[in-house]
């Protein structure tokens, strides 16, 4: 016997598939928005979260509507790894800023997610006003070891993967609080993020830096066709012999293919700049969002 649904039943159908769609379309972050003006997106770095801007949310709030990311798996958010997690990531932030209707926001990111905002500007030209990059860059191989290539890369890579994937918890909290203190001056600050990273997922964390030591974006940053600004630092590094001037160049070489990219280094601020040196950091910001 023959059935014949109605449209309001093949309606139905309809959109409920359509909204199994878009509860997927988002699921690599979530989103806490703050402020109100000009659209700003806030990506995090490595065993972080959204609470690491909340001095630039203040700063920014009365004349942007800051959009705070955390990704699945950092933060407390519940992990949804899959190959290619970042790419992942890239693609939901473009959709984001699309679904959302955002006309020309201003895309920052510290770290990994300088990394990802490098990717989405480049996939998406003409959706972003300005790129802002915080000692992120689009291929942090070549950054530590001049003249890395994906392949002289990823026997690095998958070794780090293997090594930070089988840690315990408390052995990567232990770890990460070490390597802290090369990145942040202030203990106070070590101190919040490590209050963070209690609630990172460890296996998110490995696969994030397996992808970001694999993924060569040099290349394709030649398609942002907006203002780029990146941050970089280098005084931690100075007893390894590292100078201003070789981290300029080496900074400078990450974004040569993009059009319009300008760089600045700080020389007292380790890797997270925004805590070591808020007043640098706002003034070439503000200056590069004028």
């Amino acid at each position: 016997m023959k059935r014949i649904f109605s449209l309001p039943i093949i309606g139905l159908f309809i959109a409920l598939f359509l909204g199994t769609l878009i509860s997927k379309a988002q699921q690599h972050f979530t989103v806490e928005v703050k402020g109100k003006g000009k659209p700003m997106i806030l990506i995090h770095g490595l065993t972080c979260s959204g609470d690491v801007w909340k001095e630039t949310v203040v700063h920014y709030q009365d004349k942007y509507e800051c959009h705070i990311v955390t990704l699945s798996g950092f933060g407390g958010n519940a992990p949804a790894l899959q190959e290619n997690f970042l790419s992942a990531v890239k693609d939901d932030i473009i959709a984001y800023a699309k679904n959302k209707k955002l006309k020309k926001p201003v895309i920052v990111g510290h770290s990994m997610g300088g990394f990802i905002s490098f990717w989405a500007a480049a996939s998406a030209p003409g959706l972003f006003e300005k790129v802002i990059a915080i000692d992120g860059v689009p291929f942090m191989p070549a950054l530590q070891m001049p003249g890395a290539t994906v392949e002289t890369a990823k026997p690095v890579a998958d070794n780090m993967y293997k090594n930070m994937s089988s840690q315990t918890h408390e052995q990567f909290e232990a770890n990460t609080k070490m390597y802290l203190g090369t990145m942040i001056t202030s203990p106070q600050h070590v101190d919040e993020v490590m209050e963070i990273v209690k609630k990172a997922d460890v296996k998110t964390q490995a696969q994030v830096m397996y992808e970001m030591m694999s993924t060569d974006l040099r290349a394709a940053v030649a398609s942002i066709d907006c203002p780029v600004l990146l941050m970089g630092a280098w005084i931690a590094y100075k007893n390894y012999g590292v100078t201003h001037d070789a981290a300029l160049a080496g900074y400078s070489a990450q974004v040569s293919n993009v059009k319009q990219a300008s760089v600045e280094i700080s020389d007292t601020a380790k890797h997270f700049i925004f805590y070591d040196d808020p007043n640098w950091f706002f003034a070439k910001a503000d200056a590069f969002l004028k």
